[in-house]
C-alpha cells in the first residue's frame, strides 16, 4: 500500500507509480475539516473527483461547494484554492500529471511523522522553495485574502 503524506494539511497517497512513461498520476487526497489549500497556479492540469464529504474550491473567479460525486476540472495555470468549512474530511480522487505527482512526493511528508498543529516553519519554506523550482505561482497573503482567505 502507497505511503500517505502530509502536504502541509491536505493528505495524499500515489495510486499509480509515478514513471516517466506515464501521461498521468492518479491519487487519493484527504482534506480534513478546517484544513486550506490557499491560491495557487500551475501549469499541470487537475480533475478532483468528491468521493466523500463537502469542501470549497475558488476556480475562476468564484468559491463553489463540491459534494460526493462532484467533479472539478481544473486547466492549466487557472488559479484555485480549497476550504474545508465542514466537520468532516474530505476524500478525493485526484488525476494529474507525473510532474504534480512528483512534488507532491518531494515536498509531502510521511502522515505518521507530522506533529498535529499548523505546519513548522521549515515545512513552509520547503515548501515554497519546491515550488518555485517547479514553477508554480503561490499567492501572497493579500491575494489569498482578496478571496477570502486568511493565512497564519
Amino acid at each position: 500500500m502507497p505511503e500517505i503524506l502530509d502536504v502541509l494539511g491536505p493528505r495524499i497517497q500515489h495510486l499509480t507509480e509515478l514513471a516517466n512513461n506515464q501521461d498521468y498520476c492518479v491519487m487519493k487526497g484527504e482534506v480534513g475539516p478546517g484544513v486550506i489549500v490557499p491560491v495557487h497556479s500551475h501549469a499541470d492540469r487537475e480533475t478532483f473527483y468528491v468521493i466523500s464529504g463537502e469542501l470549497e474550491a475558488w476556480s475562476g473567479d468564484r468559491w463553489i461547494t463540491l459534494r460526493a460525486g462532484d467533479i472539478l476540472d481544473i486547466p492549466e495555470n487557472e488559479k484555485h484554492a480549497w476550504r474545508n468549512l465542514s466537520n468532516e474530511n474530505v476524500t478525493l480522487l485526484i488525476t494529474t500529471t507525473v510532474k504534480m505527482g512528483e512534488f507532491f512526493s518531494e515536498v509531502g511528508r510521511p502522515a505518521a511523522s507530522v506533529p498535529p498543529g499548523p505546519p513548522q516553519p521549515a515545512a513552509l519554506q520547503k515548501f515554497v522553495e519546491v515550488a518555485m523550482n517547479y514553477g508554480y505561482w503561490l499567492g501572497t497573503p493579500e491575494d489569498n485574502a482578496t478571496i477570502g482567505l486568511k493565512l497564519g
